[in-house]
């Protein structure tokens, strides 16, 4: 905690001290909470409260053409509950209004613009971060070309271990490239693919093919529809897994929300490997949101899992999320 809260400290000292130029430095803090009632059947913990996410940072302007910006994360990979990692660090060039260039840690850019389409990341993770834990960011470079004012193309090359590590034994890479359609800021269409490198023996590269497309009717409504096909899953020779995801919010009064979401999950394990044990399912997410003021939401919902075939017993969680950003 002490090394936390110094590195807060450092970022609102730095804050403070761009005062007299608040373009150069804009700090970050975003965090997610939550209490539970899980009343799953034959679960052993009922209630809990948790942290789900809480980034802080900032990024620094160092002209019109060169910034930087850098986030930590706490997680619970290793360590306390409270470990935190580095999960941004990069220097972005920007020529020109139409190309930018990323180095270091960076975002990869595979679900990040459908999830701040989304929103409600605070409530439940969009359909890849959720079931196939793909990391958001990576060690490697990135490059956005704005190729009209509707079309935009993003290709990353990374070392594939996400931010925790600099590279696995085998010096493999990951290839990811999307393309953005957006006419205008109400429609939002996107493809994806990234193939992801192994050299451990027996194993074939993993391939990611995905697609969403989303509208918005500004504050009254937005939704949308998200694909993913997963081949070679975790580099696995026959290993698949595909689904699709739905929401949709709808605006009741002044600050009041509601949400639904229905997720399908699917996945065909190899033969001869006993050991893996996913549940293929359907999701189903519904709450009522609402935002005091700016960068402030509260969100009372519901999220159910129910199994293929009655593999597991169906969830049933009651959650009250809330999340806040300065």
């Amino acid at each position: 905690m002490k090394r936390i809260t110094i590195f807060l400290l450092s970022f609102l000292i730095l804050g403070a001290a761009q005062a007299q130029e608040p373009a150069k430095f804009t700090p970050v803090v975003h965090v997610f909470a939550n209490a539970e009632f899980n009343s799953t059947n034959g679960v052993s913990k009922d209630y809990s409260f948790w942290i789900g996410r809480m980034m802080a940072g900032g990024s620094y302007a160092f002209d019109k053409h060169w910034s930087a910006k850098v986030l930590i994360d706490r997680t619970r990979l290793e360590g306390s509950i409270n470990t935190m990692y580095l999960k941004l660090a990069h220097l972005r060039w920007a020529p020109t209004e139409r190309i930018a260039i990323e180095a270091g840690t960076v975002f990869i850019n595979s679900f990040i613009p459908w999830e701040i389409f989304y929103g409600y990341r605070f409530v439940a993770e969009t359909f890849q971060d959720r079931y196939y834990g793909i990391p958001s960011s990576d060690i490697g470079v990135i490059g956005y070309f704005n190729l009209s004012d509707a079309f935009s193309l993003d290709l990353a090359l990374t070392n594939g271990d996400g931010p925790r590590l600099d590279q696995d034994i085998f010096g493999k890479l990951k290839f990811a490239g999307g393309l953005t359609y957006s006419p205008n800021s109400r429609f939002q269409a996107r493809v994806y693919s990234h193939i992801k490198e192994s050299g451990a023996e027996g194993a074939l590269a993993e391939q990611l093919i995905t697609g969403y497309a989303g509208y918005s009717a500004g504050e009254k409504m937005r939704f949308g529809v998200e694909y993913s096909y997963l081949n070679r899953y975790q580099n696995i020779p026959g290993y698949v897994t595909y689904g699709s995801s739905a929401f949709v919010i709808i605006k009741l009064v002044k600050s009041l929300k509601f949400l639904a979401r229905f997720d399908d999950l699917f996945y065909r394990v190899p033969e001869g490997m006993p050991d893996l044990n996913p549940v293929s399912g359907n999701a189903y997410i519904s709450g009522i949101s609402f935002s005091p003021i700016k960068n402030i939401t509260l969100c009372l919902n519901y999220q159910g899992f129910i199994s293929d075939w009655n593999v597991n017993p169906d969830s049933h969680r009651f959650l009250f999320s809330f999340e806040y950003r300065i």
